[in-house]
Order: structure tokens, then sequence, then C-alpha cells
């Protein structure tokens, strides 16, 4: 009895916080301005080539091999538009950066072109990179508590890498040197996003991110996954946590750069969202 008493409750509690307040929609399937701010907390596994006339490159880990931590937080910003009269068209955009620099004795041996960083050795390692989204997108199906979309967007990724010590050529000393890259990489991609707001409070939302790309001397794909939660706290103001999982990979053969990166980052997000 006395475990049925507490499903009752349970249930009563539960069906009260997800009831209806009222008849208005919840302000992210309405308002035409939507704008977060917050931290995003990302752990990520980091790996880049830079090729030269070594045969047999193998991949540098900059968090494995260069221990570089694993766990910086990083400001992050949304921004999003309803701009049709019917509400029906909208804008996306969004970025953030990480990056870390770290004093290191190598313990694997590291050859960047043509330069070899031995076993033992001193060196600085730098990582950082830097992404910028921006998403124009359509409704597909709208409702009083849900609404489906789809657009086609374009992740615009800076990435910038580098390794700086006493380096080798062959056996011969090449006294101090300082090895770097960076690249920019437009990746365009198609995407859909859900939103289901059982109440005025409460919205659930998932976004998805997909694309494959081969370009001349470029090719490339990324994948971003982000369920989340939002709360309005009153009519402008609410706060949102997301799950957020980005993976980005791309070989290039250019003259700035000649290499390939795979990057993932993936963990939890927390903003503050004005919405009017």
């Amino acid at each position: 009895m006395k475990s049925i008493l507490t499903i009752l409750v349970f249930l009563v509690t539960f069906g009260s916080a997800f009831s209806q307040t009222g008849e208005d929609k919840h302000p992210l399937l309405t308002d035409r301005f939507i704008i977060g701010a917050g931290w995003y907390f990302p752990t990520r596994d980091i790996k880049v080539e830079v090729a030269g006339d070594i045969e047999g490159l193998e991949d540098i880990d900059f968090d494995e091999t260069l221990g570089l931590s694993q766990g910086d937080n990083t400001f992050n910003f949304v921004f999003f538009w309803r701009f049709s009269k019917n509400k029906f068209w909208s804008v996306r955009g969004e970025s953030f950066s990480v990056g870390s620099t770290r004093n290191v004795i190598l313990d694997e041996e590291i050859e960047w072109e043509d330069i070899t960083y031995p076993v033992g050795g001193e060196a600085e390692v730098s990582f950082g990179v830097a992404l910028y989204r921006v998403f124009f997108g359509r409704v597909i199906s709208s409702g009083q508590k849900h609404e489906l979309g789809g657009g086609l967007g374009i992740h615009g990724l800076n990435v910038k890498a580098s390794v700086e010590g006493e380096g080798f050529v062959g056996d011969t000393s090449a006294g101090f040197e300082r090895s770097e890259t960076e690249a920019f990489l437009p990746l365009p991609n198609i995407g859909f996003w859900y939103t289901w707001a059982p109440t005025d409070k409460w919205a659930f939302s998932a976004n998805l991110d997909w694309f494959g790309i081969k370009i001349d001397n470029i090719s490339g794909g990324l994948w971003n996954v982000s369920p989340g939660v939002t709360y309005q706290i009153i009519r402008n103001l609410g706060v949102n946590l997301n799950y957020e999982f980005m993976n980005f990979n791309a070989d290039i053969d250019g003259t700035d750069f000649r290499g390939s990166f795979d990057l993932t980052f993936s963990g939890p997000s927390i903003r503050v969202m004005g919405n009017f």
C-alpha cells in the first residue's frame, strides 16, 4: 500500500510539473529573437598530422602525446532570429573557441614536416580551435507544443597548432625550431532540429548537423549533435542545459597546409537565454 501511495504521489507531482500553465506557447516556439550566452565544458580528442618529406608520418595526438589539458572550459554564444513575417524562416549563429599551451618533456618522438623532436626533449606545445556556425532553416511542421525544422548551414573551423623546441633533421641538430600550422576550413552541412514544449515553462530540443565533402584537394566531414532542455524562468529569460557532441575531420593537400586533423569535443553546456 505504501509503495502504491509513493507512486501516486510521484505521478501527481510529475504531472503537475508538466501541466500547461496557460494557453500560450513556449517562447522558444514563438519569439523572433533568442540570444544565449554561457559556458561549454568539453572533453576533447585532438589529432593533427602535418605532412613533410618523411614517409609514414603518424598523427600527433595533442591530448595524449603532448599532455594538453582535456578539460578547458570555454565561453560560447548562440543567436537565433525568425526573420520572415510568418516566422517560418530563421537564421542561427553560434561560436566558441578552445586552446591550450604547455611546456612538456616529450615521452614520444614527434615528427613535424621534416623536423624531429626527440624523446626526452623539452618543448612548448600549443593548440587552438575556433568554431563559427551559421545555419539557415525553415519550419517543416509546427503545433501548440512542437516544432520541426531543417535547413542548410556552414561551419567555419579555424585550427592552429605548434611545437617549439630543439629539433633535428635526421641525426643533425637543427637548433631551436618552431613548427606551426594554421588552417581555415569551411564545412557546409545539412541539419534538422526538433523542439517539444509540453508546458510554457519547459522545452526539450535536439539539433543534428551532418555533412561529408570532397572538393579538389580537400575532403572533410562533420557531426554535430545537441540534445537539451530549457526552463523559462520569466517571460523573457530562461536557462538552457545541453549536451554537445562535435566531430570534425579533414584531409588537406594545399600550399599553406598539407596534412589532416580529427577533432572531437563532447560535454555539457549551460546558457542564460534571453528571448523577445
